[in-house]
């Protein structure tokens, strides 16, 4: 009993600031790599899985453009007049699936890896990783997590932000939620006339940043919430 009091007492004169040091559970190492200068930077989940670390940004996606002379012929806003200004590492926008999968095409023809957009599966887990809770940071929305209709910043919800401007998540992603929906390859029902988006957006209230949230949309429909992702096929 006097040993466990004098530990007791031992412990209680840590500094504050070594004791917190010690109680901090360690965060996964930060692995990340790029297949060309400018393909989108991955990062490798402690499953395995690569991932973009990022929304894949406008200067991202501008490359892809320029080099196959895309353009989306459809209705609807254009990822170079999103109707508010962008910088090249804001996110993407007014991305429709067809052109994410030409976008993902692209990567594999330029780098010979196998590039895809997500499955819903795959982003939460990247978005969530072990947790349970509303968001990953916690229970609730908070201040200074994400860039959302409501999530504390004087900027937010008027358009997108730098990927980088928020902090990542335990598993080093970054805009985890927020900023953009993000288009997966899961279809909406068995025809597959839509597919799901998720993560929610800068026009978004904080309910849709829950990962259990889902929205879905025709391939053609581009909007200036949508965005994009993308998974590199293991080698």
């Amino acid at each position: 009993m006097m040993r466990f009091a004098a530990f007791l007492v031992a412990l209680c004169l840590v500094p504050a600031t070594m004791a917190t040091a010690q109680l901090l559970l360690p965060q996964p190492e930060l692995r990340v790599l790029k297949d060309c200068e400018t393909c989108p930077e991955l990062v490798i989940l402690p499953d395995g899985m690569y991932m973009s670390r990022a929304p894949v940004t406008l200067a991202e996606f501008r490359a892809f453009a320029e080099a196959t002379n895309y353009v989306n012929r459809g209705w609807g806003c254009k990822w170079n007049r999103p109707h508010f200004p962008q910088e090249d590492n804001h996110p993407a926008v007014c991305l429709t699936y067809q052109g994410a999968v030409a976008y993902a095409d692209w990567l594999t023809e330029t780098t010979g890896q196998t590039y895809r957009l997500p499955k819903a599966s795959e982003l939460t887990y990247a978005v969530m990783g072990f947790e349970k809770t509303n968001y990953w940071w916690g229970q609730q929305i908070g201040r200074d997590r994400a860039n959302c209709l409501g999530c504390g910043r004087p900027l937010d919800a008027v358009g997108t932000t730098a990927v980088d401007t928020y902090p990542p998540n335990p598993f080093n992603v970054l805009d985890a939620v927020g900023n953009v929906w993000i288009w997966t390859s899961d279809c909406k029902s068995a025809a597959c006339e839509e597919r799901v988006l998720m993560s929610g957006s800068w026009s978004s209230p904080p309910s849709d940043l829950r990962m259990t949230k889902r929205i879905s949309n025709a391939p053609n429909v581009p909007f200036n919430t949508y965005g994009m992702r993308v998974v590199r096929e293991q080698e």
